[in-house]
């Protein structure tokens, strides 16, 4: 029913967004194919998983710095993080990368809220640098 949003609207949305993952915001990085990545219904990552030749990299971190900033100017919200460097992994390509709340004890019980394949396919054989700029924007 809303018609509008305003842009502290948006912000106060990213801000309980961030208050809810705080330390447990988590990025991993999808290898295999970007193929099925995109579905809406996949819920965990134990679904992610799941999908057909795609598989998860071992190496999970942990996001820091978040910080909410709203733009008068542009109309809309952004949450930023600290930009985040995998170790290389020869051999290895990361066909995209997903922002999990990693409070669950297992991947069935940890959730998937964005999955991003911009930018990628990326070969790791010299590490993954994953430069954050607005991981969330609210337009």
């Amino acid at each position: 029913m809303a018609e509008t949003v305003t842009n502290r609207g948006k912000a106060r949305a990213l801000q309980a967004l961030l208050a809810t993952l705080g330390a447990n915001a988590q990025m991993i990085v999808i290898t295999g194919t970007q193929t099925g990545v995109h579905n809406p219904d996949i819920n965990t990552v134990a679904d992610l998983d799941a999908v057909a030749s795609v598989n998860i990299h071992g190496e999970r971190l942990s996001l820091s710095g978040g910080a909410v900033a709203e733009d008068d100017a542009a109309d809309r919200a952004s949450l930023d993080y600290a930009n985040l460097t995998y170790a290389a992994a020869p051999g290895v390509t990361a066909q995209g990368v997903a922002l999990i709340d990693g409070s669950g004890a297992n991947d069935s019980a940890r959730d998937v809220l964005i999955v991003f394949t911009t930018g990628f396919p990326v070969p790791m054989d010299g590490g993954l640098n994953v430069n954050i700029a607005d991981l969330v924007r609210a337009s």
